[in-house]
C-alpha cells in the first residue's frame, strides 16, 4: 500500500510507542482506548470510490497504520442508503450527512451514535445566467434540478430557503434528474436551476456550455467550518469493539489533516476516477473547498446542535426538544469514553 512519509509507523516504534509519542506531544489523550490489535469493519460509504477523505485514509495508508482492515459494504448511494445498511446489519460503520442522521436516527429505528464529523459540505446552487436570478427568493416557482429526493441537497438548501422565509416544499419546484441527465436537462431549458453538491456541482459550474452562475454555497460564510458527513457507529461495535470504532477515528483525523496540505498529491490520488475530471480539475475544486473538517467531541454537538435547530425550522423536530441534550445523546466521544453506549 502506498506510504505517506512516516506511514509505517508500526514497522519502526511501533503503535505502542506511538501512543505514548502523541500523549507527551499533548495531540490526544486516547488513554486505552486503542488496543493495538487488528480489526476488520464493514464501512457503508457512498461514492467512496471518488471520496477524497476515503482515499487518502486507504491509498496512503492511514487504515493500515491503525491495523484496520477496512471493507466497504457494496451498492449504497445515498447516506440514506448507508444508513439503511447499518440498521439491517450489513454494515457496523456507516457514513451520511448529518442531516440525513437526524431524520434517521429521529425515527428510533437505528442504533447508532454519532462520534465523529468528517468533511465540509460541498452544497452549490446554481442558477442559468441568462435567467437573471440574483436571490434565493427568486427560487420562488422554479423549477430545481436534484439527482435523488434523499440526497441531503434538499434538506440543505430547504433550510437556506426557510431562512429566507419561504416554504421550501411550495416556493421552488424540485425536479429528479439524473446525474447523466443534468446536462441535457439544463442546456434544453428543462430545469431553471441545480441543487448538487462536489464533484458534480464543480464539473457543472465550470462548464461554459451550460451558462451556470452559483447563487449560493455551504463553502462561505455561515457553514464553511461546518461538518457535512457524520461517521455513525451501530451500538454492538460501541459494546463489543470500541478499539476498533477508536482506531477508525483516530485514522479517519490524520488522514482528514493530512490531505489539506496535500493537495496535489490527494489529488493525483482521484486522478481518472471522477468522471469527466483530471488531475487539474480535481485540485482546482479542492482549493475551493473547505479542507480538514472532523470535529469530534464537544465540538461536533455543537455542531450537531446547530443543526438540530436547523430541523426545526424545517418543521422536521419538536420546537420543545432540547437541541443540545439531544445532541449529547446522538453522539459520543469515543477517544475520551469509557463504558458502553
Amino acid at each position: 500500500m502506498a506510504g505517506l512519509g512516516g506511514a509505517s509507523v508500526l514497522a519502526g516504534v511501533g503503535l505502542w510507542e506511538w501512543r505514548a509519542q502523541r500523549r507527551r506531544a499533548g495531540r490526544l489523550h486516547v488513554g486505552d482506548v486503542l488496543d493495538g490489535q487488528a480489526h476488520q469493519i464493514d464501512l457503508s460509504w457512498p461514492s467512496a470510490p471518488i471520496s477524497i477523505l476515503f482515499n487518502v485514509a486507504q491509498r496512503q495508508g492511514f487504515f493500515e497504520r491503525y491495523l484496520l482492515d477496512v471493507r466497504l459494504t457494496e451498492g449504497g448511494v445515498t447516506g440514506r442508503d448507508a444508513i439503511g445498511d447499518l440498521q439491517a446489519g450489513r454494515s457496523s460503520v456507516a457514513v451520511a450527512p448529518v442531516l440525513s442522521w437526524l431524520d434517521k436516527l429521529h425515527e428510533g429505528e437505528v442504533q447508532a451514535r454519532l462520534v465523529m464529523g468528517l468533511q465540509a459540505g460541498t452544497f452549490r446552487l446554481l442558477v442559468r445566467r441568462r435567467l437573471k436570478l440574483t436571490r434565493v427568493e427568486d427560487m420562488v416557482g422554479r423549477r430545481i434540478a436534484i439527482t435523488n429526493p434523499d440526497m441531503a441537497d434538499r434538506l440543505f438548501f430547504s433550510v437556506v430557503l426557510r431562512r429566507k422565509g419561504m416554504n421550501p416544499d411550495t416556493g421552488p419546484i424540485w425536479r429528479v434528474v439524473s446525474p447523466q441527465d443534468m446536462d441535457g436537462a439544463i442546456r434544453g431549458g428543462d430545469v431553471d436551476a441545480v441543487a448538487v453538491h462536489d464533484p458534480l456541482a464543480w464539473r457543472l459550474l465550470n462548464d461554459p456550455s451550460l451558462g451556470l452562475g452559483e447563487l449560493v454555497n455551504s463553502v462561505n460564510g455561515l457553514y464553511a467550518q461546518r461538518t457535512n458527513l457524520a461517521l455513525g457507529v451501530g451500538h454492538a461495535m460501541l459494546e463489543h469493539a470500541p478499539a476498533a470504532a477508536a482506531a477508525l477515528v483516530v485514522a479517519l483525523q490524520d488522514a482528514a489533516r493530512w490531505l489539506k496540505t496535500h493537495i496535489p498529491e490527494t489529488a493525483g490520488l482521484l486522478d481518472g476516477r471522477i468522471d469527466g475530471m483530471a488531475q487539474a480539475g480535481i485540485m482546482a475544486m479542492m482549493r475551493h473547498e473547505v479542507l480538514g473538517i472532523c470535529p469530534t467531541g464537544a465540538e461536533l454537538r455543537v455542531q450537531l446542535a446547530q443543526y438540530i435547530d436547523e430541523m426545526k425550522l424545517l418543521g422536521r423536530f419538536p420546537d420543545t426538544l432540547g437541541s443540545a441534550a439531544y445532541a449529547r445523546a446522538i453522539s459520543m466521544d469515543l477517544l475520551h469514553h469509557n463504558g458502553p453506549p
